[in-house]
Parts: C-alpha cells; structure tokens; sequence
C-alpha cells in the first residue's frame, strides 16, 4: 500500500510530495519512501506513518540546517528545476 507525505513549512516552502510505501515484515510495518532513501518503522500502519512523518522531518531540518538538502537529492537522482521567470527552484524525484 502506498501513500502520500507532503511537508509545508510556510509560505516560502516548497511542497513536497512523495510516495511512501507502507510493507509489512514480520509483525512491523515498514513505511519506506525510495525518493528519499528513508524508512522507519512502528507495530501498526498508523505507527509506520506516524514514525515516518517525524523521521522526514528530522532528515529535512538537519539536511537544510547543514545545508545539504540540495546536493542529497541530486545524489539520489532527483533534477533541479531552474525557473528563470521567478526567483525559485523545483527538484524533482
């Protein structure tokens, strides 16, 4: 089963939406997101999401803290998008 997870932050974010597929090992559940290389785990599918959704926002602040969110993506496969019209980028998976 897979699902959606979208960040915002305000209104100078960049709204992200990914897939995260929800799987089942032994008596876990993986929620596991291959755009980002990121998973975590809980007992149940709401513990899954629940253990994801605060696992991406650990990996989000501390790569845009360091600010290595950009050259992470690039490395995992993920396109910059150059919007010379606007003052903003777009990567994409």
């Amino acid at each position: 089963m897979a699902t959606k997870n979208q960040n915002v932050q305000n209104s100078n974010s960049i709204i992200v939406s990914v897939g995260v597929a929800l799987i089942k090992e032994g008596d876990s559940i993986v929620a596991y997101c291959p755009a980002l290389e990121l998973s975590s785990y809980g007992d149940t599918k709401k513990e899954a999401r629940s253990a994801f959704e605060e696992a991406l926002k650990i990996f989000l602040k501390e790569t845009m803290q360091k600010g290595t969110l950009e050259k992470f993506l690039l490395k995992l496969g993920w396109s910059l998008n150059i919007f010379t019209c606007r003052n903003f980028f777009l990567l994409v998976p």
